[in-house]
Parts: structure tokens; C-alpha cells; sequence
């Protein structure tokens, strides 16, 4: 994201914080993407339950709905759109779901290869870009 194009009339300073927060946001939904395919991996390794299944299920959710999302966010010079805060919001809502699944993993396997920090960590990423939105 550089000042090069559509800035959605934020001053210098705003439209740079705007990008590096947008940046950190789509190295987080990247991150997200591999743990989740982590995550996914060993639910497929487990035989199957409810649990195992509904996690299974909200790391696919994540690691489709991150990738849209990093790229939304990656290949437009305007931060400010209806579609972007959308995609945040999206992503907010499966980062959620994901680790919620992940969570209830956890209490029955101790050991689970969670994605459920970074399920936070882009959750966290999203709102900071929607809030200066």
C-alpha cells in the first residue's frame, strides 16, 4: 500500500498508519492461513467426533476467508471502501469461529495443534484496521 493512487482523502500520516496496520493485518491473516492448515491436518489425523468435525469445518471457513481477505486488502490503494471493512468483518467473524472450535479441541486433547492464538492475533488485526476506518 503506498501513497501512490486513492488515499480515501486521509492526511499523509493517517493514510500511513492505515497501510502499516492493513500490512500487519495481512501478515496476520497469512500466518493465520498456515496454522490453520496445521490445524486442519490434524483434524484429519483424529477420528471423528462432533468436535473434531466442527473444527475441521472453521479452519477451512478461516483459511478461505483469510486469503480473501489478504487479498482484498492486499491489492487495493484504497483502504477506506465498503468492501474491505466487510472482508474485515467477515474475517473477524470466522478468526472467531475458528478458535472457538479450536478452544473446545483443547479441553479434550491437551496436545492439539492449536491456530487458536492466531485466530486472536487476526481478530485483533481486523478491528484495529476497521477502527481507524
Amino acid at each position: 500500500m503506498s501513497g501512490a493512487g486513492y488515499d480515501g482523502g486521509f492526511s499523509a500520516g493517517e493514510f500511513n498508519t492505515i497501510a502499516a496496520r492493513t500490512a500487519a493485518c495481512v501478515a496476520a491473516c497469512d500466518a493465520l492461513i498456515a496454522a490453520s492448515e496445521d490445524c486442519a491436518d490434524a483434524c484429519l489425523a483424529e477420528s471423528g467426533d462432533g468436535d473434531v468435525t466442527a473444527c475441521f469445518l472453521a479452519d477451512l471457513d478461516c483459511i478461505e476467508i483469510c486469503a480473501s481477505t489478504s487479498r482484498v486488502l492486499s491489492w487495493h490503494t484504497r483502504t477506506d471502501g465498503p468492501t474491505a471493512a466487510s472482508m474485515l468483518d467477515t474475517c473477524m467473524e470466522a478468526s472467531r469461529a475458528s478458535s472457538a472450535a479450536c478452544e473446545r479441541m483443547l479441553q479434550h486433547r491437551p496436545d492439539w495443534t492449536s491456530c487458536a492464538p492466531e485466530c486472536r492475533r487476526v481478530t485483533d488485526a481486523c478491528a484495529e484496521v476497521l477502527a481507524l476506518l
